[in-house]
């Protein structure tokens, strides 16, 4: 091989694998639009000592009341312990405690548990198994949360997948701005005449839950008619906000 064949494919060689790190670059690039390219377990961190404390704020409205009964309070949830099994599938012991107020004794009320697998979070409180996340996060995915659930018709839960989006977009809570979040959106009913339905939770990278937004509404019917516009007849309106919160 003479000196000009050898220098010619050199450059070749170069050209070549110049392109292909541009060509990844591209396809990475359009593909964050779409995938968190971070570890998606920091949506959802778990960690031994970890507490988060929201303020509870519900309203709700029954039907014969002129006005509805608005309730308010604080929960703190701690991580108290971990256990993994035989596949190596951990599993975080997480107990809650209420209070009326910042100035009030906290006081335990239940306990649940948080199943970390490759592929998804699985939740079990209130004897209830949910699927709040599936990995990798990718805005493209709809799963069913509740696909341990045997739910009846009637459950406002019924035949809702959940989705991601605004990955990766800030938001404010109200309280706080977090630069990196996610909003998992649960379940969304919003153009009935007679129903509404919604929920939604929102995630902070490194931080978790921030907030969590429901709300449950039959409007007003007389004789079968809805009674003027949107009337709330029953029904619940209830926010979870993050407060305060510690990491180990």
């Amino acid at each position: 091989m003479n000196v000009c064949t050898h220098y010619s494919k050199t450059i070749i060689s170069k050209i070549l694998g110049v392109a292909l790190l541009l060509i990844i670059g591209i396809l990475q690039s359009c593909n964050n639009d779409e995938t968190e390219p971070t570890n998606s377990y920091d949506y959802y961190p778990l960690e031994v000592g970890q507490i988060s404390i929201y303020e509870i704020k519900e309203t709700v409205y029954s039907a014969g009341q002129k006005d509805p009964a608005i309730n308010s309070w604080q929960e703190k949830e701690e991580i108290n312990s971990v256990i993994t099994n035989s596949r190596g599938i951990p599993t975080y012991l997480i107990s809650t405690s209420r209070r009326d107020n910042s100035s009030s004794y906290w006081q335990k009320i239940k306990q649940q548990t948080v199943e970390q697998y490759p592929d998804k979070i699985v939740q079990n409180i209130d004897n209830e198994l949910i699927v709040p996340m599936i990995f990798p996060i990718d805005k493209s995915l709809e799963w069913n949360g509740y696909i341990y659930l045997n739910l009846n018709t009637t459950d406002n839960r019924y035949g809702n997948n959940f989705n991601y989006e605004n990955l990766g977009e800030p938001f404010n809570t109200g309280l706080t701005t977090f630069e990196k979040t996610l909003k998992v959106v649960e379940r969304v009913d919003t153009s009935g005449l007679t129903k509404y339905n919604f929920a939604s939770k929102h995630y902070a990278n490194g931080v978790g839950l921030i907030i969590e937004q429901q709300a449950d509404f039959d409007y007003l019917q007389i004789n079968g008619e809805l009674s003027g516009y949107k009337v709330i007849s029953s029904g619940k309106r209830r926010t979870k906000r993050l407060i305060e919160y510690s990491q180990n």
